[in-house]
């Protein structure tokens, strides 16, 4: 058992986990807390520090101190929140199903808002739904504690298979996912369905900058990093994370991800799809290999009380990992160049300026609520304070000579 130890001598309790390689490499998994936009030194050595496990995978089961996951003979998974005492979807295990919807629609879905229905106007494609779902499932147990345990589900569907490795980490009520979907259909779509277990369902998608209500009727409607579920008076939710893919949609309370579709290529209605000539080969979207992360977070309350769009940042930009020789160097072995002091207030940019050589840092207000800041720079000794309105993009300019900050507009005049 490895043994991690940071700059002041604090020692971590360490999990070897899989590498990528199979040539002799180890990644080493451990759980502490960085800087903010800086870097910190770790030593790897060998030693034993036993943690006290909280986290274990066994059979069908992942399970910590927060959540017992349990996964169907089809891949699908039931997240019972133990903190609460509710199951998370709705008829227990049926939690990221695969649902195969048939979709003769063009390469753009002109005039298609719900797949599950027959469009309008002149683009006459019709589609039957709903025609299967990945499944019989193998489950192989990839990693098994004291910090982190793992269950790998490969299913099948037709000509396709897919790999869902989900995975629970001590003390987190974070549940992760690594997808690998290997995807060989026509004229179909692959979505991923979560049917949240609440009443009365109020859907948020994010969008740049900001998040948006939209119906919970079925329909198809872009969004970006996530999406989120909460039932009747905020009580209880589902916030679900991923970072390759836009498309959704939320019928009552079952929210789907669109993963995949197989139209050919730039094929432009109105005409129907099935004049193609079912003997022609036509490169089609969508195929082959491809891969997403997705996280999973239960929760009380709506998006705002676990802060989806701080997580989002931190979700889609993990730290960078540098393996280096042992030498004693020139720097400090922590540091932090800049931080703030809201957790509703993120930094989306830092950047020289399109003019001169100054430096631009952007603010952007997530959570909609009026808040006084601190901007610090450690490294140099300085702090600005200020004030940002709900939602409000803020652009300030900071002139590296003299290390004074002024407020900009978008033009950064």
């Amino acid at each position: 058992m490895p043994v991690v130890t940071d700059e002041t001598g604090r020692e971590y309790p360490a999990q070897h986990v899989q590498a990528h390689s199979i040539t002799g490499r180890r990644r080493i998994l451990f759980s502490t807390v960085l800087p903010p936009m800086g870097y910190r030194q770790f030593r790897i050595g060998k030693g034993y520090l036993a943690p006290v496990s909280k986290v274990s995978a066994s059979g069908n089961t992942l399970e910590n101190e927060f959540f017992r996951i349990t996964i169907s003979d089809n891949g699908e998974i039931g997240i019972y929140d133990k903190e609460f005492s509710r199951e998370v979807f709705r008829g227990g295990a049926t939690g990221c199903k695969g649902v195969i919807i048939d979709d003769p629609s063009d390469t753009w879905s002109h005039e298609v808002v719900d797949f599950t229905k027959s469009t309008k106007g002149d683009y006459k494609y019709t589609t039957k739904g709903e025609i299967g779902s990945f499944g019989n499932a193998r489950l192989t147990i990839i990693e098994n504690g004291p910090l982190r345990a793992a269950i790998d589900v490969v299913t099948r569907y037709g000509d396709s298979d897919m790999s869902i490795q989900w995975m629970l980490t001590s003390g987190s009520r974070r549940i992760e996912a690594n997808v690998t979907l290997n995807w060989h259909e026509k004229l179909k779509m692959l979505k991923f369905s979560f049917p949240v277990n609440v009443e009365t369902p109020e859907a948020t998608y994010e969008t740049p900058y900001g998040h948006i209500i939209r119906k919970t009727e079925g329909e198809e409607d872009p969004g970006q990093r996530w999406i989120d579920v909460t039932g009747e008076n905020k009580g209880y939710g589902l916030a679900v994370f991923n970072d390759a893919k836009y498309g959704y949609c939320v019928h009552g309370s079952d929210m789907h991800i669109t993963v995949s579709r197989s139209a050919p290529f730039a094929y432009h209605g109105p005409d129907p799809i099935s004049k193609l000539d079912p003997d022609n080969y036509y490169y089609r979207m969508d195929q082959g290999i491809q891969t997403l992360r997705l996280m999973l977070i239960p929760h009380t309350n709506c998006w705002r009380h676990i802060n989806a769009p701080r997580i989002a940042e931190e979700f889609i930009a993990p730290p960078i990992v540098a393996y280096q020789g042992i030498h004693d160097g020139t720097m400090e072995k922590s540091a932090s160049y800049l931080s703030i002091d809201a957790p509703n207030v993120t930094i989306p940019a830092v950047k020289l300026s399109e003019d001169g050589n100054e430096g631009i840092i952007r603010l952007v207000e997530t959570l909609g609520k009026e808040t006084n800041f601190s901007l610090n720079f450690p490294s140099a000794g300085y702090t600005w304070n200020g004030r940002i309105k709900p939602y409000e993009i803020k652009t300030l300019r900071l002139d590296t000579r003299y290390g004074s900050i002024k407020e900009v507009n978008l033009l950064e005049e």
